[in-house]
């Protein structure tokens, strides 16, 4: 995955993406993909362009369960501590997931869950740095916005697992 610190101003498009279970909301520039937000259920987007060829790949490419390549932009540069962890989670394969503790320790953290958590609500671009895959120890799911979060996190992780046992 890769992830790139746009230092110039850019002029940033919305568009909104269809999923399976709701809709998304992208916004995005020349450069790639600067936020991405799940919206639920389409409540219009005034001044919504269409969405570039990029991103429509990438967004069907992640549906279909395919390796999806799509740069992400952001504003701030990353501390090592946050790019070592956006390494860790963009490697979790589709379908699986690893415990807030695992990621940590593969970042190279031996107690650095409650970071990873930190990290992880502050992901500008869920699905494509795929949060939802990171899950408490033992499977508990945690975070992903609260409560209704947690719920699209549960469906969202069913379905990449459906999606591979279908190949």
């Amino acid at each position: 995955m890769l992830w790139i610190h746009c230092v110039y101003p850019e002029e940033k498009r919305e568009a909104i993406l269809e999923a399976p279970k709701g809709f998304w909301l992208a916004t995005w520039g020349d450069s790639g993909l600067y936020r991405l937000k799940w919206i639920g259920n389409l409540q219009g987007c005034p001044g919504c362009s269409e969405c570039p060829a990029w991103l429509e790949r990438a967004w069907n490419d992640f549906w279909e369960g395919r390796p999806v390549n799509v740069p992400l932009c952001t504003e701030r540069k990353p501390s090592p501590i946050t790019a070592a962890v956006w390494r860790v989670v963009s490697g979790i394969p589709y379908g699986t997931t690893l415990s807030y503790g695992e990621v940590a320790r593969a970042a190279g953290f031996t107690r650095g869950a409650r970071a990873v958590g930190a990290i992880m609500r502050a992901n500008p671009w869920p699905l494509f740095l795929p949060c939802h895959r990171v899950v408490g120890k033992n499977g508990e799911l945690r975070g992903y916005g609260g409560k209704a979060g947690v719920v699209l996190k549960a469906w969202l992780i069913e379905y990449e697992r459906k999606r591979m046992k279908e190949g």
